[in-house]
């Protein structure tokens, strides 16, 4: 079993490649849940802020809820920023035991995130209304060594999720890609 970890800027595409893949995935037969990090955090703790240390609480109960999916039988499909290098390698180290890990990274600049941003978020932080926000005045480290990286400036919703499952398949992680 396997968790999808689709990291990246707020407003880089990360929902809607979560659920496009969620859907390829669960078309094919898999039992999939998808566990999209604003859904998920409003959900089960709404208490945490986005400081660095409640950064890390969510991507630490988020990989451990998908261990448990993983060792049930269910592939799990994250979308969440997660921008510091230390909360992806703790929820690889969470998954592991009980699944494969794969890191995906969806890459936009934080100039073209801002400009698509349907929630208007980025507006809201420039102007002091959203605090700690990622990318304007909360750091976003770029991963260095993402199992797969889909480019959501260049690539439609489409052509990202068949490159990840071309990569899942490259990686034996999946033995054939699921059919459209």
């Amino acid at each position: 079993m396997f968790t999808l970890w689709i990291m990246g800027r707020p407003a880089a595409g990360k929902s809607t490649l979560a659920r496009g893949l969620a859907d390829r995935l669960a078309a094919s037969g898999r039992d999939v849940e998808n566990l999209d990090g604003d859904d998920f955090r409003a959900q089960f703790h709404p208490e945490l802020g986005f400081s660095r240390a409640d950064r890390r609480v969510n991507n630490r109960r988020t990989a451990h809820v998908a261990k448990l999916l993983n060792r049930h039988g269910v592939v799990t499909v994250v979308g969440m920023i997660t921008p510091f290098a230390a909360a992806r390698e703790l929820a690889r180290e969470t998954v592991e035991p009980d699944g494969e890990f794969v890191l995906v990274y969806a890459r936009c600049s934080l100039e073209s995130a801002e400009a698509r941003d349907p929630k208007g978020l980025y507006a809201d932080a420039r102007a002091g209304e959203v605090e700690k926000f990622t990318g304007v005045d909360h750091p976003f480290e770029e991963p260095t060594d993402p199992d797969v990286v889909v480019d959501t400036e260049r690539s439609s919703p489409a052509e990202g999720v068949s490159h990840v499952l071309d990569r899942l398949v490259e990686l034996d992680v999946i033995g054939e890609r699921p059919d459209a």
